[in-house]
Formats: C-alpha cells, structure tokens, sequence
C-alpha cells in the first residue's frame, strides 16, 4: 500500500480525487491526512506546491520522501511551471525550496492515452453522453447533413475563456509544446459576422461555468445542432493533450476547429483529416481566413459522416474505458512505485 499526502486548493484535480476513478487504486494507493504518514507527498498544481504547509515541509528535510507534481493540465506546466519538458525541478515553497518530480503529459505515459483521452475518463458524464449523440449522429445519411448544415442558426461558434496577452504566446519545440490561449482568442476577434458566436463568461459576462450545476450538459444543450462550426482549440497544444472540446463539436452536430501537429495523437483515432479543419501552423489572420471558406461539400459530409460512425464505435464500447483505465492505473502505479525504490535519484546531495 503507498501512502500519499495531498493538499492544495488543486487537489480535486488529480486521478486520485476523481470518483470515477477511485476504484482504480483501491488496495494500492491510501490518502492521509499527515505529512509524516506519507510515503509520497503529492501536488496538483506547481502553486500548491509554492504553497505547501510548514507541517509538509519539516517532514520533508526530517525524512527526504519524494515531492511528486502529478499534474493533468499542460496550461499550468507552461504557464505557471514553464519547465515543461524537465522531469526534475525546484519550487519555491514559504520555507525554503523543495526538490519536485513531475510527473506531466510531457515528463511521463501517465496521460498518454491508447483509446479514449484521459480527460474523458475523469467523469461518466462523458461517455454517457456522447455513447447516445455519435449513435444518433452516426445514423444520419448525407442527404440529413446536408440539410443540417444549410439550416444551422450559426454558422461559426467559439466558446473558450478570453485570454488576450503576450505571456501566454509560449513555446517549447522540442516537446511540440505551443501555448494557444491568445492565439486563438485573437482567432476568435478576427471572426466577425452575424451569424458568428462567442459565448462564454469571458465574451458575453455573466456566471462563470464552474458555477453551474453539470457545465458539460449546458454546453451540449446550448450547441446541439445550432452551429456548423465549432472552435475546439485546446488552451496548449501538447502532443498527447486533448479534452472534451472536440469530441463536443461531433457531438452537437457541428465541424471542430482544432490545431494539432503531425505528431498529435489525435491523428491515432481514426478520424478522417476532412471531417475537421486543422489549423496548426498559421496564424491568426490566416486561420480566420481559412474558417472564412465554404467547407460543406460532398467530400466534408462523407468524411463528416464517417467520423460520427467511428465515434459511435468508440463510445459505444464499453471495453474501450475500461482498458484506457486500467492502463492509466498501470502507468501511475508504476511511476509511484519507482519513485519508492530509488528516492535518493531525486533529491540533490546538494539541496537544502
């Protein structure tokens, strides 16, 4: 059994703490509720680690166990971290700096999905929903697309959180690493047109998703065959990151805008390249341009069609989640239990 410490206001963000998950590491992993119990103390988020309690802290100089940053979301590698592709690094703590192993999509297998992307697998509400809209989506004829297409209220939806600025345009070539939340805002500004949307807090005020009881049900609800296209462009393109966004925009109906590398593993699940537009590469004016351009001809709809029968195949397999979880447990596990074996590999003689 490893024991493992977590704290942070993060801490609901791990595979640890999701209740679709728990189950995966019953009989081998226990949380407690002090440092000192802990064979592993574990963070979510670099800031809970910047923020770590003097309890945590004491424990560590006294025993030496390993700091692990396990965390789900590139955007606070880069953003916040901006050490994405070092497996081992140092954080500032209010009591001095504490040696990390990170354990990210970039610096581990953990999050490098076969199937199903993890992300999707951190709540049921995923795959229940979209196991009934790719089977319906997936039962309609050209002839029913078409028509669906001509007849969509909007022509062009953009639906992510507004963040303009120069300090998210970061980079790290060597693990195709892009951070995309100004570019793609700037996209968002350059669409204009009556029938284009931006919706959203950041766009339009009002309440924040994060207050809304089940916010993926409002999305789908919203958009469900309202719009023919929808931007499904991640906050950071990593090559093994890739959420709900753009299975949404199959499911509601609509063309995904998205931006993936050749080495993406998007390109992995069987989707025709024609059944969504890839904008990797160009910049804002020219993706604006490219969105411009009629796209519902004969070849979209076929390959728009064959995508909707793949997604149903995908989500209507109950033995795809199951194999994508125990393959998640495996690969965390294993990096845990390494960890365990050899803890002196990650803490400098050095180091205070």
């Amino acid at each position: 059994m490893i024991r493992v410490f977590m704290t942070g206001r993060h801490v609901h963000r791990s595979p640890l703490r999701y209740p679709a998950l728990a189950d995966l590491f019953q009989g081998e992993i226990t949380q407690v509720d002090r440092p000192e119990a802990a064979d592993l103390y574990v963070f979510s988020h670099s800031v809970d680690i910047a923020e770590a309690p003097h309890a945590m802290v004491a424990d560590w100089r006294a025993r030496r166990r390993p700091v692990v940053l396990l965390s789900e979301e590139p955007f606070w590698d880069t953003i916040w971290t901006r050490r994405p592709l070092e497996r081992h690094i140092s954080v500032e703590t209010g009591f001095g700096a504490l040696p990390v192993v990170q354990l990210t999509h970039t610096t581990s297998a953990i999050f490098r999905f076969q199937e199903i992307p993890y992300y999707l697998l951190t709540n049921d509400r995923f795959a229940n929903t979209y196991r009934w809209r790719f089977a319906r989506n997936a039962s309609r004829g050209a002839r029913q697309w078409r028509a669906y297409f001509a007849a969509r209220e909007a022509e062009l939806t953009f639906m992510f959180e507004r963040r303009p600025g120069a300090q998210h345009d970061v980079a790290w070539p060597a693990g195709d690493i892009v951070g995309l939340c100004a570019w793609r805002t700037e996209l968002a500004e350059r669409c204009e047109g009556e029938k284009v949307q931006r919706l959203g807090q950041s766009w339009q005020g009002g309440i924040s998703r994060f207050d809304l009881a089940n916010w993926h049900f409002d999305k789908l609800m919203r958009l469900d065959e309202a719009t023919g296209t929808l931007a499904a462009i991640e906050n950071t393109h990593q090559p093994d990151y890739l959420t709900e966004k753009l299975f949404d925009a199959f499911a509601c109906g609509a063309r995904p805008l998205y931006y993936a590398s050749p080495g993406h593993r998007l390109h992995r699940l069987g989707l025709p390249e024609a059944s969504w537009l890839n904008l990797h590469g160009l910049t804002p004016e020219q993706a604006a341009e490219q969105v411009r351009q009629p796209f519902a001809g004969v070849n979209f709809i076929a390959a728009f069609h064959a995508a909707q029968v793949r997604l149903a195949a995908l989500f209507g397999d109950a033995g795809a989640l199951v194999r994508e979880r125990r393959r998640l447990r495996a690969e965390l596990l294993g990096e845990f239990a390494a960890l365990l074996e050899a803890p002196g590999d990650i803490v400098p003689d050095e180091h205070p």
